[in-house]
């Protein structure tokens, strides 16, 4: 069955390897405040608060440090996408076949750094930091989904979009994207970070070391 529908995960996917594994602790690093990055992580992961209680506890530290537009582009500057990643779109486009970036990282720094294939992507699915009047971050929004299983999100674009989970092929590199593969798409390990890539329960392939978005061709029929 034909290949309609791409769903790429994005930081560490679409994007080179940095020193910080994604946007977030990229925004942590920069204002010199991991330490509470980690502390409202682990609480998180305790179950001590909820995911809208972490968000509101990190728009305070980035209201207190004043994080502005100004910043996330200066951590675009630091990212670098994978290679051909504008080819790759552009072909995909041509062949009719959407793209979306569903990412539980930030979407104002992913649509800075896709600005050349925006053109492309039918949908960018993540997170967005909303600005005052002064310019300072004062809100995360909202997604109609749980953000950290990606498989929900998934089935919703199935659904809207009237396809079969055989014409979807979905493109992760970690623990955060193991859920879609109970949606029933094709799901493909590209440049594994923290996840079993050789469980084919949940990665039905894997490309194992990739500079180049090109590869990733071969597993869309």
């Amino acid at each position: 069955m034909k290949t309609k529908l791409v769903i790429f995960d994005f930081d560490g996917t679409l994007t080179k390897p940095n020193l910080h594994p994604n946007s977030w602790a990229r925004i942590w690093a920069k204002i010199g405040r991991q330490s509470d990055d980690e502390i409202l992580y682990q609480k998180y992961k305790q179950k001590l608060i909820d995911y809208n209680q972490w968000a509101n506890e990190v728009i305070k530290v980035y209201r207190e440090e004043k994080v502005t537009q100004k910043l996330l582009e200066s951590i675009a500057e630091d990212t670098e996408l994978i290679d051909d990643c504008k080819k790759v779109m552009e072909s995909l486009f041509t062949q009719k076949v959407k793209i979306v970036i569903l990412s539980g990282g930030i979407k104002n720094i992913i649509e800075i750094l896709l600005k050349d294939c925006l053109k492309y992507i039918y949908k960018i699915e993540a997170q967005e930091l909303i600005f005052d009047d002064d310019g300072v971050v004062e809100e995360i929004t909202k997604l109609q989904h749980f953000v950290e299983d990606k498989s929900q999100y998934t089935n919703i674009l199935i659904k809207m979009l009237n396809l079969s989970p055989d014409e979807v092929v979905f493109f992760g590199n970690s623990i955060n994207d193991e859920d879609v593969y109970k949606c029933g798409v094709k799901t493909v390990c590209i440049n594994p970070e923290d996840t079993d890539y050789k469980n084919k329960t949940i990665w039905k392939e894997c490309i194992l070391n990739t500079t180049s978005l090109m590869p990733i061709l071969k597993y869309l029929d």
